[in-house]
């Protein structure tokens, strides 16, 4: 247990290069199916995951939130929100609520290290094994049952020299050109851990503009660049693939019906195809709206939307079965949502590029993956995998 350090949150705000960074919860707990941990006081309460929900149902678009609120939504939770509730777990996390008494908003100050810091690995993906699963989907995709999956699978690893949380963010923080638009980490001193995402991808994002508009911006298809001379070459490439194309589509798609059932408006895709660039990779995503009533909740949205289709593939509800029966392990804050409520702001990120640290053993889970479809071809998505994962690596230099 890391003695000097106190339970924080702190969040990249991309538009104006800072940092929100808050302190001082006065609410802190941990949702599981049937109870909850109060983690200011230890006692176990019981209050269910239907008790969790309809509290997100009293947290409406409109409402002005003084202090921040950070909802942390673990990708099981979505088992709840898509008619699978016999497979949400008893025992594992579903979601963890913060509700901070205080909070400053910062500039970001470079944090130089001359210590070279590497990895030492604990377990990663065999090939063997990410083959046999990439075969099982693929006849899922071939007898008709979906159309595209995204399988991932766990890193565990530990840095050769440990930090403490809050050095962790400032590395994560350092470069202006590494940072992802939702890059946001928690340290929850009583469970001792950090969770740490450098997330370039947004789940939702509510807008005023004389009227609410809801947007979701999901990522789908990558390129490797090799050679940073050659980045344009790469998005040039990632353009022109049929492969990538037709992933991002499918995913666009998914996510236009799913605002139109949140909104009961028609939603319109405001920009297709359009670039993401981070270390050693370019990405392609999607921009989507709709109007939406100033009556609606949190509640509405999250049910509608989460989890993000990028991280599940479609139909969502199937392959969710699929990802549950082949993959064999909990992704937990990997691909699910952090939620941001703060003043105006009620913003989700999807967490790819994100892992769960433990300070316990400095012990290190990360996951990573990527969208499979009938175009795929098994040693290309295993290659991306890594490439997803190597990227992450280079924000913890």
């Amino acid at each position: 247990m890391i003695e000097d350090e106190k339970s924080f949150s702190s969040f990249y705000l991309y538009k104006k290069h800072q940092t929100l960074n808050c302190q001082n919860p006065k609410v802190m707990y941990i949702q599981y199916r049937d109870y909850r941990i109060d983690l200011l006081s230890g006692k176990r309460l019981v209050l269910t995951i239907e008790d969790f929900i309809q509290e997100l149902e009293k947290k409406k678009i409109s409402t002005y939130f003084e202090k921040p609120i950070v909802i942390h939504l673990f990708y099981e939770l979505g088992f709840f929100f898509t008619e699978l509730e016999h497979k949400v777990p008893q025992n594992k996390p579903l979601a963890i609520v913060i509700e901070y008494d205080e909070y400053s908003i910062d500039s970001i100050y470079p944090f130089a290290t001359d210590q070279k810091q590497s990895v030492k690995f604990l377990g990663t993906p065999l090939f063997k094994e990410y083959t046999q699963k990439f075969e099982k989907i693929y006849r899922h995709l071939v007898d008709g049952d979906c159309y595209q999956v995204n399988l991932t699978m766990p890193f565990y690893f530990r840095l050769r020299i440990p930090l403490s949380p809050k050095k962790l963010v400032r590395l994560l923080f350092k470069d202006s050109l590494k940072i992802g638009a939702y890059a946001h980490a928690t340290y929850i001193h009583p469970m001792d851990k950090l969770l740490l995402s450098n997330s370039p991808e947004c789940l939702f994002q509510v807008v005023k503009n004389k009227k609410y508009y809801i947007r979701s911006l999901p990522i789908k298809g990558t390129a490797k660049v090799l050679d940073e001379k050659k980045r344009q070459k790469a998005w040039r490439n990632l353009q022109k693939s049929k492969k990538d194309q037709a992933e991002l589509f499918m995913i666009t798609d998914l996510i236009r019906n799913d605002l139109t059932k949140v909104t009961k408006k028609p939603s319109r895709v405001l920009f297709k195809k359009f670039p993401l660039h981070v270390p050693g990779l370019v990405h392609q995503f999607s921009v989507i709206e709709s109007e939406i009533d100033e009556n609606k909740s949190i509640r509405d949205i999250v049910m509608g939307l989460f989890p993000g289709g990028s991280i599940t593939g479609a139909p969502k509800k199937r392959v969710m079965e699929i990802i549950n029966d082949i993959e064999k392990y909990t992704r937990g804050f990997y691909c699910g949502s952090t939620l941001l409520l703060f003043k105006d702001l009620k913003t989700a990120s999807i967490n790819i590029r994100s892992a769960e640290i433990d300070f316990s053993d400095d012990e290190i889970k990360y996951g990573a993956g990527g969208g499979v479809t009938l175009m795929s071809q098994c040693h290309l998505e295993f290659d991306e995998m890594f490439a997803k994962f190597k990227s992450y690596l280079e924000t913890l230099k």
